[in-house]
């Protein structure tokens, strides 16, 4: 663990802790749970966490992972953290990962930071990476109160949607199998959730 400290460097582990033991204190379980449950993961089944963040969602994962983000912070923790022979994380776009496949995926509250043209360019990159099921949770600003919608219009995602929108843009690319609604806790946001599969193609 001192090795993985050393490697890293502190302040990146040190931001990337306060982050995820922040958001845990303020969310707690839920989402993990609507995710792992939505997700139905097997060991078997490899899964891809597409804005990965600090990790903590591998745990919905009991076979092979691989968490990517574009933030080396928040990826020198999750390797720190959860990090193993089956828990990868890595510093990459998702462009990079070209040619590989994953029986399913995750995105957790990454829809908010991607405008529609970069969202429908993501989708359409994970259409081809994914075999299976796409899990995908984000804020919805419809079912927020004042507090709520205060905190969404100072969150660092520019392209808050609402649950309408996100179903279309997904809708675009995959075929949404199921979609639902959560919060955390009394006093967090509510989240949709979809789960979604790709669309069979008709060979050219």
């Amino acid at each position: 663990m001192a090795a993985c400290i050393a490697e890293a460097g502190r302040a990146p582990l040190v931001r990337g802790a306060l982050f995820h033991y922040g958001r845990l204190l303020g969310n707690g379980y839920r989402a993990l749970r609507e995710v792992r449950a939505a997700l139905a993961a097997d060991p078997h089944e490899s899964v891809l966490d597409f804005g990965c963040g600090t990790g903590g969602f591998c745990r919905a994962v009991p076979g092979d992972y691989l968490g990517i983000d574009l933030d080396p912070g928040y990826v020198a923790f999750a390797r720190w953290r959860w990090g193993d022979a089956r828990r990868r994380f890595e510093v990459v776009d998702v462009a990079a990962l070209e040619g590989r496949t994953f029986d399913k995926a995750m995105m957790v509250n990454c829809l908010h930071h991607l405008s529609d043209a970069d969202a429908r360019a993501t989708l359409a990159r994970l259409t081809r990476l994914v075999r299976r099921r796409l899990v995908v949770v984000d804020a919805d600003p419809e079912a927020s109160n004042r507090l709520q919608a205060f905190l969404l219009a100072h969150d660092r995602g520019a392209f808050v949607r609402p649950r309408a929108a996100q179903r279309a843009l997904l809708a675009e690319q995959f075929r949404v199998v199921g979609e639902g609604q959560f919060r955390n806790t009394p006093r967090t946001l509510v989240q949709t959730l979809f789960v979604c599969e790709p669309i069979p193609r008709t060979p050219p």
